[in-house]
Formats: C-alpha cells, sequence, structure tokens
C-alpha cells in the first residue's frame, strides 16, 4: 500500500488507474474462452494510463511566453 501512496498522487487519473486495476484482477481470476488476449490488452491500457503525469500548470520559467502577432491588413488595395 505504500508504494501505491507514493504514486497515485502524482498522476492525473488516479481513480481511473484504480479502476483499471482491479479490472485487471478481476480478469485474471475470471477464466475466459481467447486466454491472455484481454489480459495484455487490460495491462497494457492500465501500464499506460499510470504512466501519464500531472499536467503542468504554469508555463516554464524560463522561456518568455509568447508575444502576439500583428495580423491586420495595411497597405491592401482591395
Amino acid at each position: 500500500m505504500k508504494f501505491f501512496a507514493q504514486i497515485l498522487p502524482r498522476m492525473k487519473y488516479p481513480h481511473l488507474f484504480l479502476i483499471l486495476l482491479g479490472l485487471f484482477a478481476i480478469n485474471v481470476i475470471v477464466p475466459d474462452p481467447i486466454p491472455f488476449i484481454d489480459e495484455a490488452m487490460l495491462l497494457v491500457l492500465t501500464l499506460l494510463v499510470g504512466s501519464w503525469g500531472k499536467r503542468s500548470e504554469a508555463p516554464p520559467e524560463d522561456r518568455p511566453p509568447p508575444q502576439p502577432t500583428d495580423v491586420t491588413d495595411r497597405g491592401s488595395d482591395f
């Protein structure tokens, strides 16, 4: 449980990860007609969701914000 207490706060969707992890555990226990196909797909999906980190809420400080571009049409003869 200590592992999850350290990992879950850093995830973008921790509840979705826990749901997928629970579904994976149930899927491993319940037999199915095509073995290991759905387990492999659900495991990959769980790992993909688990690898998503949180979005950065502020732009990096070392990069200045983009300057607005002037797009007005000056000197057009239309």
